[in-house]
């Protein structure tokens, strides 16, 4: 790639990019956690009426977590291979259907279909670019943050009973990720918390 594609561009040139190539019809965003990502999935909704697969849509209910849980990557906490088929599914046959983690719950809940074509698709979470599924993208981004304060954003943002969880499980997994180098297999980057 080159080093005009790896440059920052920032989310309203991201935009004005997207209205200007019509042929860009599902994108990666992948960060940190609480780098942004949801944010920029967010502005996506509001100007193309995008249609998002959240990788949280993809939580493993905490009594089907394996024993003893460890920190690696796929995610032990997700379900990793259904994120997976999703996006190689609505990718390669133009539609897919997924079952959605119900959060008051606890417990997987309804599911859902998405189709490609009909809108702007956006794959969000952390693992959006896993080399599984980055050739599958128009466009992969990654949001770029402060790596030094993510924990501390996180228990910030108020993880209730997870506190644990976040310092023992979910930030060494994603640590496990990073060694996969997504970020180069981004095609650009948009700066998100602390950036």
């Amino acid at each position: 790639m080159s080093q005009e594609t790896k440059g920052f561009i920032a989310t309203d040139a991201l935009i004005d990019r997207l209205r200007a190539r019509q042929d860009i019809r599902l994108i990666g965003i992948d960060g940190l956690p609480v780098s942004g990502k949801s944010t920029l999935a967010d502005r996506l909704i509001k100007s193309f009426d995008a249609d998002v697969i959240y990788l949280d849509d993809f939580v493993l209910p905490q009594n089907a977590w394996p024993e003893p849980i460890k920190p690696r990557f796929p995610f032990p906490y997700m379900r990793h291979a259904a994120f997976f088929e999703a996006v190689e599914t609505l990718a390669q046959s133009g539609a897919c259907r997924y079952q959605l983690y119900d959060w008051e719950a606890g417990a997987l809940g309804p599911w859902k279909e998405i189709r490609l074509g009909e809108k702007l698709i956006v794959v969000e979470g952390v693992s959006a670019l896993a080399e599984r599924l980055a050739p599958l993208y128009d466009l992969k981004v990654w949001i770029e943050s402060d790596a030094a304060t993510t924990l501390q954003a996180s228990l910030d943002r108020g993880v209730g009973a997870w506190e644990r969880q976040w310092r023992d499980l979910f930030m060494p997994s994603v640590e496990r990720y990073m060694e996969t180098r997504p970020l180069e297999r981004a095609d650009i980057v948009v700066p998100g918390r602390g950036a």
